[in-house]
């Protein structure tokens, strides 16, 4: 009986919200029969609901609540001890913690403490996530206390939580210089998963209708969507953004300012299972992200066939490798890019083959099987 205990970034309950919930994304190949999941809230989804992340095995969730209080250090001292216990009768042949914080610092000291292997997941540059919000000015005056937090408890855990797991798993190459920076002893890195045969794109008659360009992502500063809505001045087109955050108004804001509202198109954040119609009805994919960890967007338009134009921040010309438009992040750059792949359907088409093809070779059954080798050197 093979059992994994996992420590997910955030509630479950979040992804069930977002329409997130990816097949198998606990249980590489279904290898495990029982998955445990050690979630840090009182308000938990409904374990059938969450069942496809588990794949065939059984799922089982523990909402432990909040394991920090300002007003109780020894809080958090009881909750480890009841997290320890609920691990300790599980029996799990390995745990999984998807960040390197509080969730990651207790899985370790769990994992050490029981024997049991431990695999860390690194999805983003913790220094970039510390300091780039702060270098924008992104971080609020409300927020402000909620950031430092995040700061001094990462800065107290990662450390720990890197020179401690059996295996640390990056979700790029770009990430590996910084968990080496902290004493990752073993990495592997392995790409989100994403599907090529859901995003292969039919044949679709895009006769008639406007030249669209659609980004993807959370509306928040970090994706920064105001350089794509300025880089649309001068082009003859539509801007689909699809996603939800609270940039929303800001960027329809910006919109209006600028006189282009009837060139800009929001749409909600929607189920994964259907997200791939929206890159089959565009014609070309762009991201103008200031910093991430991986960036799944970029690699699901690339299974699209999409020509595709990002900024040069790693590691988003890694993930694209050779296949599209790299720019400086500014609108000039953007709108350049535009223009030529709008004049150039010849392009178009020569960037977005060379996409699919990297795509097929980055595809998610081959980053599955390389999740599942992880679990069985280490079991």
């Amino acid at each position: 009986m093979k059992k994994l205990v996992v420590f997910p970034n955030d509630p479950l309950l979040a992804y069930y919200k977002k329409g997130e919930l990816k097949t198998r994304y606990f249980n590489p190949k279904n290898f495990f029969n029982e998955i445990h999941i050690i979630s840090f809230t009182d308000n938990e989804v409904e374990s059938e609901k969450a069942q496809i992340m588990a794949g065939r095995a059984k799922l089982k969730i523990y909402p432990v609540g909040k394991v920090l209080s300002i007003k109780n250090p020894f809080h958090f001292f009881k909750k480890y001890k009841q997290i320890l216990e609920i691990i300790k009768n599980i029996n799990p042949c390995a745990i999984r913690a998807y960040n390197p914080e509080i969730n990651g610092f207790i899985a370790t000291k769990c994992a050490k403490t029981l024997n049991i292997p431990i695999i860390i997941s690194l999805h983003g540059d913790f220094n970039e996530m510390r300091n780039l919000p702060l270098h924008y000015g992104f971080v609020k005056l409300k927020e402000l206390k909620n950031h430092l937090s995040f700061i001094i408890i990462s800065k107290l855990t990662e450390k720990y939580c890197l020179q401690n797991a059996n295996m640390v798993i990056c979700v790029s190459k770009f990430l590996t210089k910084y968990a080496k920076k902290y004493g990752a002893k073993k990495i592997e890195v392995i790409y989100n998963r994403v599907y090529f045969e859901q995003f292969k794109k039919p044949f679709l008659n895009s006769n008639n209708k406007k030249f669209n360009i659609l980004t993807v992502g959370r509306l928040e500063p970090q994706k920064n969507q105001q350089t794509l809505i300025r880089a649309m001045q001068n082009i003859d087109g539509e801007l689909t953004i699809l996603g939800n955050g609270r940039d929303k108004e800001v960027l329809k804001k910006l919109s209006i300012a600028l006189g282009i509202e009837n060139k800009i198109k929001f749409i909600s954040s929607i189920n994964n299972n259907k997200i791939q119609k929206f890159y089959w009805k565009a014609d070309i994919f762009a991201i103008a992200s200031l910093w991430e960890g991986f960036c799944i967007p970029v690699l699901e338009a690339m299974a699209s066939s999409l020509p595709i134009v990002v900024n040069n921040k790693e590691p988003l010309p890694e993930v694209l490798g050779n296949t599209g438009i790299i720019v400086e992040n500014n609108p000039k750059a953007f709108s350049k890019a535009f223009l030529k792949l709008q004049k150039n359907p010849k392009l178009r088409k020569e960037l977005g083959e060379k996409a699919k093809k990297r795509a097929i070779k980055l595809n998610g059954e081959i980053m599955e099987k390389r999740e599942l080798n992880v679990y069985k050197k280490l079991i």
